[in-house]
């Protein structure tokens, strides 16, 4: 139970902090200048300081003042000002691949079930929120010292066409070597990066099926399929 609440806060805790990226304070002087920023001190009807993205601080007296807004956020990179609105700023169409590396923590009865993955997908990006290829991975089984490779259709949606966009990813398809069976694998994260390139963070879950041989004193008594599931965490890049 307690893995399923941590589970839970990580998932609310991610879509939490990548909306939160969203807005930013901007501070409006009479003498035309506009400041971007967060307003980290103010005086009611005196003074305020405000920090810019790049942590410069800045302070005004009231009387300067003309208004105070909260407004998309904008970002400066090589010269070029961004905003982090929906205006294209996230995935582009057209070949996508993503690489990542995870850890995950086996749930239930089963023992040797915690395991490193690494997997890799490639296919095209409809439009900035949708994204459909194929893809393949190691899962290594430290513990059992077994080896699986899962081979799967990956399904992607970005929330937002943006710098930093919640995300949710789903992976189904089946594995061979070592194990064999079905292969689901739902994810949700938090995306950094303009264009096609850019960082992905995100935690899910992993259901594993394998086919497993009971036996009874030495005599086989028949066969079951088991999951060996588990919460993970990933860490990728998007290319």
């Amino acid at each position: 139970m307690k893995k399923i609440w941590l589970f839970m806060l990580l998932v609310f805790g991610s879509f939490a902090f990548c909306m939160a990226q969203e807005m930013q304070e901007v501070v409006y002087l009479k003498n035309g200048s506009v400041i971007r920023g967060m307003i980290i001190e103010q005086i009611p009807g005196k003074s305020l300081k405000i920090q810019t993205n790049d942590g410069s601080i800045f302070a005004y007296e009231m009387d300067e003042v003309e208004k105070i807004t909260k407004e998309q956020a904008t970002y400066q990179r090589y010269g070029k000002q961004y905003s982090s609105g929906l205006n294209g700023n996230g995935a582009q169409r057209g070949y996508r691949g993503f690489a990542d590396l995870g850890y995950t923590i086996g749930t239930g009865g089963w023992s040797g079930t915690n395991r490193v993955e690494f997997a890799t997908s490639h296919g095209y990006q409809f439009n900035p929120y949708f994204y459909a290829g194929l893809g393949v991975g190691v899962n290594y089984y430290h513990d059992a010292e077994l080896v699986e490779i899962p081979v799967f259709a990956d399904f992607r949606t970005d929330i937002l066409n943006n710098w930093v966009t919640p995300y949710v990813d789903l992976r189904i398809g089946y594995t061979v070597y070592d194990g064999t069976g079905f292969y689901m694998s739902p994810t949700v994260g938090c995306r950094f990066g303009f264009g096609k390139t850019a960082l992905n963070i995100g935690i899910g879950y992993t259901m594993q099926k394998i086919s497993v041989d009971w036996y009874d004193y030495g005599s086989y008594y028949g066969s079951s399929s088991e999951n060996i599931g588990g919460f993970s965490i990933k860490l990728g890049l998007d290319f």
